[in-house]
């Protein structure tokens, strides 16, 4: 269940960009909103701090609380290359949905998405393509989301570009903090393979996406299957001066 500090500023955040609170307003005072809320000034304080930290709102003492911004700021650091590799890939490549289910973990699909058996997930199932006029196939994707959230913006995961954590924090406030990253190979099954335009049981390239939110709750997990041929991760070491223990 999620953390009432981190729903409480999902619903802020989304009455902010979806334009309900103005840029320039004051929102109500600490204890004004526990008491609208029916919560502690703790948890509102700690829910204004997660919208702080997306660059919604300004607070000062004795200014109070002004929203300054209706979208939220870049908060992601950069690994392997950076979140923007991740969203200019998804923009410059079109998914199409090819099924949707509920499926419960058991305990393999446990394992591999590292959460409990008997977790409940939408899973939808996606081809991403290049922008091309013979659409050449780019990955697999199934996607587990977190059933309170999927339902919400199903209607809305329709065939096109761009990123399903977007679409989930344009429609319900969930922004992400971390993504986790995961990658190994693994061979390619016969459905996928045809999808994919390469051989069964051939090795692929397999990469887990863990997108959590402030409170370090998975609400979306990808798992991407490339061919070998489609994606390469490239990385710089350099030595650095020993250090005298």
């Amino acid at each position: 269940m999620e953390v009432r500090y981190t729903e409480l500023a999902n619903a802020i955040v989304k009455n902010i960009t979806e334009g309900d609170v103005a840029i320039g307003s004051q929102l109500p005072s600490e204890l004004a909103m526990a008491q609208q809320y029916g919560v502690s000034r703790t948890t509102i304080r700690s829910a204004l701090n997660i919208v702080e930290g997306l660059g919604l709102i300004s607070r000062k003492r004795r200014a109070g609380t002004v929203v300054v911004s209706k979208t939220t700021a870049d908060t992601y650091t950069k690994s392997l290359h950076n979140i923007e590799d991740l969203v200019h890939y998804a923009s410059q490549t079109e998914r199409k949905v090819m099924s949707i289910a509920d499926v419960v973990a058991d305990a393999s699909l446990a394992a591999a998405l590292e959460c409990k058996p008997g977790q409940h997930w939408l899973k939808i199932q996606m081809l991403r393509t290049e922008k091309t006029d013979d659409h050449s196939p780019v990955c697999w994707t199934d996607a587990y989301l977190e059933p309170k959230i999927g339902y919400q913006v199903l209607s809305l995961i329709k065939d096109g570009s761009g990123l399903l954590s977007n679409i989930i924090e344009k429609q319900t406030g969930t922004s992400v903090f971390d993504v986790k990253q995961e990658i190994g190979a693994t061979a390619i099954s016969e459905t996928i393979a045809a999808q994919l335009r390469t051989e069964a049981h051939a090795p692929v390239l397999e990469i887990t996406r863990h997108y959590l939110d402030r409170a370090k709750q998975a609400f979306l997990i990808t798992v991407n299957t490339y061919p070998p041929d489609k994606f390469k991760f490239t990385f710089w070491m350099h030595r650095a001066k020993a250090v005298t223990l």
